[in-house]
């Protein structure tokens, strides 16, 4: 039976985070340009890479170079495949970790994005500097100079507010379109190629539940549109699915608020306590593998200790900024009254903190830390955390393009996923996660998608 359409266009992006903006603009300028239209399903509820520091991570860009830092995609590629114990498929890593300076580079030319190379950033697991950042240490500039150039652009239809609802197959398993429009309005768009775009699952509780049951009621500080359509549509037409059960955690964040604490505080020489003003494990890790240690700790709540020369390498960052506003950084001029605030006992805060300075002057930790800075001196500053969910790991599994595949390896025809709707470079494991990589697969994935369509679109035969 012949299928009634509404719309006709090239490729239709689902999703408008980083990765569908960054693969909607690219299939709209790459190689020529080809018609797009992008589904939205609600602006308003931003996206993960608004929410994060926009770090990102970039090996041999010119910034590096001018900053005399040797790193190269193939240092980058063991960086990450040594954090996440190998789990990750190496090509698709490897394509990532190659594409890597060329984005940032664009965001730079094309965007006119004022990035930097954020040498305050220490990030465990990087054994460079590749850190790249706009000035204000936040994800927001780079996702609204997107939208603003996608606004631009006379060959993209831009429609917020617009959820998908799934794909459409011919009878040999051929993508063919899309379902799109809330309930009782839903229309077909007829295309050439559809990409999934829609993030992970983090906000579904139904999702989490099955998939990652000990996250199901974590708190989550993730857009809350993140409920993992895409991943269930790809599923749907025989794709396969890998790390499912992985996840990033996050162990700084308020645990009322959400606000966040920038994990460099810690990195650059601040320590962890719990209720009993006691610190329980070394600190030099990974932020995503933290946040089950804090979950462990009595009510699941730790407090985090700082002074002013940290402050002032974070004092810039928009998670600090929020966090300040909301109140949840707490200045003290001494042990004693950053104790009270807390409800801790001093004399055990002050033993703690005497303890870890001695260490530092001795270069080795009671804990075994190995990041050691210099000892802790008034005026303090502390802050509330527990362990949230930031995003999941899993999800359609994918080749060098962004192409999703089946089970037996073949592509579905006409499908790309990317971001969170995609597999991941982090495993399954929450230690997997070096940080950034979140955000280059969003943006790396959405530029090799993005390429890949329009160019294979353009060299079709007519």
């Amino acid at each position: 039976m012949a299928t009634s359409w509404d719309f006709d266009t090239d490729v239709v992006v689902v999703g408008g985070g980083a990765c569908g903006l960054m693969a909607a603009v690219h299939a709209a300028t790459h190689a020529g340009g080809v018609d797009v239209v992008l589904l939205e399903k609600n602006e308003r509820w931003g996206c993960n890479a608004e929410l994060a520091s926009g770090t990102l991570q970039a090996a041999g860009t010119r910034l590096q170079q001018a900053a005399d830092i040797d790193d190269s995609p193939e240092i980058m590629y063991g960086d990450i495949m040594r954090k996440n114990h190998g789990r990750s498929d190496p090509a698709v890593t490897m394509a990532l970790c190659r594409q890597s300076a060329e984005m940032v580079h664009w965001f730079i030319d094309h965007l006119g994005l004022p990035l930097v190379l954020a040498t305050e950033i220490r990030r465990i697991g990087h054994t460079r500097m590749r850190m790249h950042a706009h000035p204000t240490r936040s994800g927001k500039p780079i996702v609204r100079a997107l939208r603003e150039r996608l606004a631009a652009l006379p060959n993209v239809v831009y429609a917020d507010n617009t959820p998908g609802r799934g794909l459409v197959t011919d009878d040999q398993g051929q993508v063919i379109g899309v379902l799109v429009g809330p309930d009782g309005q839903v229309q077909r768009i007829r295309c050439k190629r559809v990409v999934l775009a829609t993030d992970g699952f983090g906000a579904s509780k139904e999702m989490l539940g099955r998939y990652i049951p000990e996250m199901r009621d974590a708190l989550y500080v993730g857009a809350q549109g993140n409920t993992g359509e895409g991943i269930r549509w790809g599923m749907e037409v025989g794709a396969a699915v890998e790390h499912i059960e992985g996840y990033q955690g996050l162990g700084y964040v308020h645990p009322t608020s959400g606000t966040r604490i920038n994990p460099g505080v810690v990195i650059s020489g601040g320590i962890v306590v719990n209720r009993l003003a006691e610190r329980f494990e070394r600190e030099d890790q990974g932020y995503s593998e933290w946040a089950g240690v804090v979950l462990g700790q009595p009510g699941g709540i730790g407090i985090t200790i700082w002074d002013e020369r940290i402050q002032r390498l974070y004092a810039h960052a928009h998670t600090m900024v929020e966090s300040l506003e909301a109140g949840t950084i707490v200045r003290a001029d001494s042990l004693e009254e950053l104790a009270r605030h807390f409800g801790l006992e001093a004399a055990k805060l002050a033993a703690s903190v005497e303890d870890y300075n001695r260490g530092v002057e001795r270069g080795c930790d009671r804990l075994g830390r190995e990041l050691l800075e210099r000892p802790l001196a008034p005026p303090y500053y502390g802050a509330m955390i527990t362990g949230g969910l930031a995003h999941t790991f899993g999800g359609l599994k994918i080749d060098v393009h962004g192409r999703v595949l089946r089970p037996d390896g073949a592509p579905v025809p006409n499908l790309y996923a990317g971001g969170g709707t995609a597999v991941g470079v982090s495993g399954d494991t929450p230690d997997g996660y070096l940080s950034a990589s979140g955000l280059l697969t969003a943006y790396g994935l959405g530029m090799i998608i993005g390429q890949h369509s329009a160019r294979t679109l353009r060299e079709a035969p007519s």
